[in-house]
């Protein structure tokens, strides 16, 4: 079966949902509770059947899961020159110094306050808010670019799965 590495994830999704809806509804009916004297209502429930499904399942998303690895170990995302798996670490830590960038940005040049014994006292940033903030909507473009790029390539590569 071919699929473009956005589809294979879009189907583990929906295969991880399905498994999740047979495990829901196998503690739903596991069990059937019955007063003495009473006959057990009779259920569709069963173990074997639903063990099966799961496994089925299972080998399914595994299958996937591994094409997946491959194609992040082995294709390239444009104008990057690092994988799929590289560009997603990259594109974390680009992330994490954007967020570090924006507790930067938060802050005065220079700041002062009166302390509780009536002291003046100034707190003075030891680098420009104003370039950091530049530095980080250059750093904002960059994130956006790579994710596209990963979009891309995870949409422009097929997987064959078997």
């Amino acid at each position: 079966m071919k699929m473009c590495n956005t589809e294979a994830m879009k189907r583990i999704k929906e295969l991880e949902e399905k498994k999740n809806q047979l495990i829901y509804n196998e503690n739903r009916s596991c069990t059937v509770s019955y007063k003495e004297g009473e006959e057990k209502t009779p259920t569709k429930y069963d173990y074997v059947k639903t063990r099966k499904e799961i496994a089925a399942i299972d080998q399914t998303v595994r299958k996937i899961k591994h094409a997946l690895a491959q194609a992040n170990c082995s294709v390239f995302v444009d104008g990057f020159d690092m994988t799929i798996g590289e560009a997603l670490v990259y594109l974390a830590q680009l992330t994490a110094e954007y967020r570090r960038l924006d507790n930067l940005t938060d802050r005065d040049k220079l700041s002062r306050r009166i302390t509780a014994n009536g002291v003046i006292e100034y707190t003075e940033c030891l680098y420009d808010p104003d370039k950091v903030e530049k530095e980080q909507q250059a750093l904002y473009g960059k994130i956006c670019k790579l994710q596209v790029a990963i979009d891309r390539a995870n949409l422009n590569h097929n997987l064959e799965i078997e």
